[in-house]
């Protein structure tokens, strides 16, 4: 968004990972926190063990450089990256600081940890202004332990925050973080927040975290449920926000290319990274893959719906082969794997695949979240000519910049 004052937006932002690390230390400088669990999945993805309780001390004794270490112990750098899994291990730190890990259900913390979350979200709001962003859409989930009195209780006072520190020159707003494990409760929650009298505050849904093994197709009766809702109520319509394409190694490249694809075809009105989409396959050579026989499945029929667009695109159709394939696969295991070969002839084949989808999603109207710090500390994406922005403006693609966490 831009005005008279230059505003800057930022639409793709997660409210924990928005903390800042000087508030965080701040809040957990001179408190007890229960380390443990972070500490052993940063164990298991790293292989040794974090310095947290021992730069903490330092912090706490005022020792020089300690703040810094514990800046370093807290940002996800280059050094840290590559990877889903190795983001989400120093996440945790987050998690288990700002109260998320140790709430325990009940009624026991419930309201100091809101209280908290608020605080947050009130700092992070400060540092946004400061850095002439006019419009920020945070994103938050629901802990799984929450009643739905509670997680509607934490919805609606983010929801306050956001009215108390609205103004001409900034606007903040939410999403909800929906399961997509079982969405509905999350749904429900966001539906009833969306309904409330600070409901106008609450712009979207969002599906983020681990995407493997959730393939869009289960959440199509969601989607229609919220398209549903929007008209019925188009003064307090949400926006479907789908984190799809940004972590796909249990599947090919094709597989990867079609969730986005489908993604869109299903509604989502944004599409969080999509890095399948515009990546260039040359980053991954010549090298090997593997998919259930049910995400094939998938895929072939996906190639059968689509015959007419991909052979424009240049890509050969052989509909007799493609149901012989069908016929053998449906013999075998749903879950059993397929390896998938990638040359040279093959990535040429994915770059036609992903210029089609592009299109579609171009008409179909969905927008593409691009954030490229997360691509290229998460994602691995370092050489600047493989990353799918450049893809997204030379096809004209709609997108908007991103800063995730």
């Amino acid at each position: 968004m831009q005005n008279g004052n230059h505003k800057l937006a930022d639409l793709h932002l997660h409210l924990y990972g928005s903390i800042h690390w000087r508030d965080f230390l701040e809040s957990v400088r001179n408190r007890q926190v229960d380390w443990a669990t972070y500490e052993e999945s940063y164990r298991e993805v790293y292989g040794n063990h974090p310095s947290t309780r021992r730069v903490l001390e330092s912090c706490r004794a005022g020792e020089p450089g300690s703040d810094e270490a514990f800046r370093r112990l807290f940002t996800f750098q280059d050094e840290d990256g590559g990877n889903f899994a190795r983001f989400q291990a120093k996440y945790n730190l987050l998690n288990a600081g700002a109260g998320w890990a140790a709430f325990q259900g009940g009624e026991s913390g419930f309201d100091s940890f809101v209280v908290s979350l608020c605080g947050f979200l009130g700092k992070t709001i400060a540092r946004q202004r400061a850095q002439n962003i006019g419009y920020a859409e945070q994103r938050m989930g629901l802990n799984s332990r929450f009643t739905p009195t509670q997680a509607g209780e934490m919805v609606n006072a983010l929801l306050a925050t956001c009215a108390a520190h609205d103004s001409p020159d900034y606007h903040p707003r939410f999403a909800v973080s929906i399961s997509r494990h079982d969405p509905w409760p999350d749904w429900e929650v966001a539906r009833q927040a969306a309904l409330g009298p600070r409901g106008r505050f609450l712009t979207g849904i969002d599906f983020c975290n681990q995407e493997e093994g959730y393939p869009p197709k289960d959440l199509r009766s969601l989607f229609d449920a919220v398209k549903d809702f929007n008209r019925q109520r188009p003064e307090r319509a949400v926006a479907i926000l789908y984190h799809v394409g940004e972590s796909f190694a249990d599947k090919s490249l094709e597989s990867a290319v079609r969730w986005v694809h489908e993604s869109a075809e299903m509604g989502a009105h944004r599409l969080g990274h999509a890095i399948a989409l515009g990546i260039d396959p040359a980053a991954y050579g010549s090298h090997t893959r593997v998919e259930t026989v049910d995400e094939r499945i998938d895929q072939l029929r996906y190639d059968l719906r689509h015959k007419d667009g991909l052979r424009k695109f240049g890509i050969h159709m052989d509909e007799a082969a493609i149901a012989r394939q069908l016929d053998e696969l449906q013999e075998l295991p749903a879950q059993h794997l397929l390896s998938i070969e990638y040359d040279e002839r093959q990535l040429k084949e994915v770059r036609s695949r992903q210029e089609y989808a592009i299109d579609c999603v171009k008409r179909l109207g969905s927008v593409i979240e691009v954030c490229p710090t997360s691509n290229r500390r998460i994602g691995g994406i370092t050489q600047r000519e493989h990353h799918p922005l450049v893809r997204f403006v030379s096809s004209d693609a709609p997108f908007v910049i991103g800063s995730d966490d």
